[in-house]
C-alpha cells in the first residue's frame, strides 16, 4: 500500500480517500478492503502507477499496487508498506506453438524469477 507514512494497514485507512487503479485493481482494492471491514471512498482514479503515486504525494489520498510496480517507480515522499494476505495474479499468454523466440522465452524466465523473489 502507498501512503506517506510507514507502517499503515488497510484498517488505519479505513476514513481515507483512496485512488483506485484499473478495473482489475479496482475489485480487488474493493475485495479486501470489504473483507477488512469497510467499503474504501474512491475518490480519484488512474491507469498510471506514476500519477496514482504523484496523488498520494500531493496528499491526495492512498491506493494499493503491486510490488513490481514499486520497483519500476517510487516517488519521493511516498511510502511502501507490504499488505499481508493481499495478492494479485499476473497471467501470460503466448502466441503460437513452440518454438518461442529468444526474447519471448528470457522475458518469460525473468518474469517467474521476478515473482517468485517477492514471493
Amino acid at each position: 500500500m502507498r501512503s506517506r507514512h510507514p507502517g499503515q494497514t488497510l484498517a488505519d485507512h479505513r476514513d481515507s480517500m483512496w485512488i483506485a487503479g484499473c478495473e482489475n485493481c479496482r475489485g480487488e482494492l474493493l475485495q479486501f478492503c470489504e473483507a477488512a471491514g469497510f467499503r474504501p471512498r474512491m475518490t480519484y482514479s488512474s491507469d498510471d502507477i506514476v500519477v496514482e503515486q504523484a496523488f498520494v504525494a500531493a496528499g491526495l489520498g492512498v491506493t494499493t499496487m503491486p510490488g513490481l510496480a514499486l520497483r519500476s517507480h517510487h516517488a519521493d515522499g511516498v511510502v511502501a508498506s507490504e499488505l499481508t494476505g493481499f495478492r494479485r495474479r499476473s497471467y501470460l499468454a503466448t502466441f503460437g506453438e513452440p518454438p518461442d523466440p529468444p526474447a519471448t522465452t528470457a522475458f518469460i524466465t525473468a518474469l517467474r524469477t521476478t515473482i517468485n523473489a517477492l514471493g
